[in-house]
């Protein structure tokens, strides 16, 4: 049987090799840095000039304050372009873990709803309706919260 002295020991010795890694495992994770601030709308097109990709461009450019009251950032990923979320790039590794985590490949067409909390909270096939993904958000319970404590800038 082990002593206290060796079961502590060993305690220690595991959380000193442990716990340095535990930064750099949550740096891998391309999300996490708009955990709590923002929802995403994530497009996954196999070509930036994807027909889906302008029209959902275009529907948010026609909703852009209702879009940003939601705290929504868009999010564009794909092969033959830079990748981005918001104002922010994002590498193409960054690209491939998202691509595993939430089985899309390549060639495929998908937009995924990130909920602030992080997760995915809708992925769709198909380019979405706006109206329906802002229903989808305006239920969430953080979301309830940030409308009761907000004025609506949006006309």
């Amino acid at each position: 049987m082990k002593t206290m002295y060796q079961k502590l020991l060993s305690i220690l010795l595991f959380l000193g090799l442990t716990i340095p890694h535990l930064p750099a495992m949550a740096q891998n994770n391309p999300l996490a840095s708009y955990r709590w601030q923002n929802r995403l709308l994530l497009v996954f097109v196999p070509q930036v000039e994807d027909e889906r990709l302008t029209t959902i461009q275009n529907t948010l450019n026609q909703v852009e304050c209702e879009f940003k009251e939601r705290d929504l950032l868009l999010g564009v990923f794909t092969s033959n372009a830079v990748s981005r979320i918001g104002n922010d790039s994002i590498s193409s590794y960054q690209e491939a873990q998202l691509r595993a985590k939430y089985g899309i490949k390549s060639n495929q067409f998908a937009v995924i709803l990130i909920g602030k909390d992080g997760q995915p909270k809708n992925q769709l096939s198909q380019v979405p309706e706006i109206e329906r993904i802002f229903g989808q958000i305006d239920q969430m319970p953080m979301r309830q919260r940030e409308m009761a404590n907000r004025q609506t800038s949006c006309n």
